[in-house]
């Protein structure tokens, strides 16, 4: 498509832009030539390949359907009887007792609960020592509360 968009337009120029000299073809002779330039120009670009066609879609062809299962009747016992595997519920063998594990019993108190305890030992200690510093008497109601507290068993 360039090729004859230039080829038009050097014609076009050339054409309009010099004049007819002595010995040189008429401005008609000129313009008379464009259409075998153009088709000159026109057979390079059909050598190019055209549209591709759409690609072809392939499905696969849907089944037939099948007949349902024809019931065959009530199954024959064989001569021997059936297998106990069948006619009994239930495990083969008896099931070995487990045996129930020995864990000790967690200690008490457990981790979680020690840290509680010793946070709350730690703010009675914490209380003391405010009321002690604020100039109360260590004979204060309050001070002996703390104190029993802390002196019971199970505080620290």
């Amino acid at each position: 498509m360039r090729v004859i968009f230039a080829i038009l337009g050097f014609v076009a120029f050339a054409t309009l832009s010099v004049q007819a000299a002595p010995g040189v073809p008429p401005l008609g002779a000129s313009l008379a030539a464009l259409p075998g330039i153009t088709s000159a120009a026109a057979a390079q670009i059909s050598g190019l390949p055209g549209p591709l066609p759409p690609p072809t879609i392939y499905s696969a062809p849907t089944p037939a359907p099948l007949a349902p299962p024809i019931n065959p009747g009530p199954a024959v016992v064989p001569p021997a009887g059936l297998s106990p595997l069948l006619t009994e519920p239930g495990p083969i063998y008896p099931m070995p007792e487990r045996e129930s594990p020995s864990y000790s019993p967690p200690p008490t108190p457990g981790p979680i609960d020690q840290q509680k305890m010793q946070f709350y030992h730690n703010s009675l200690l914490d209380q003391q020592r405010q009321l002690e510093h604020s100039g109360v008497s260590p004979g204060s109601e309050r001070s002996r509360e703390i104190q029993q507290q802390l002196n019971q068993p199970g505080s620290r």
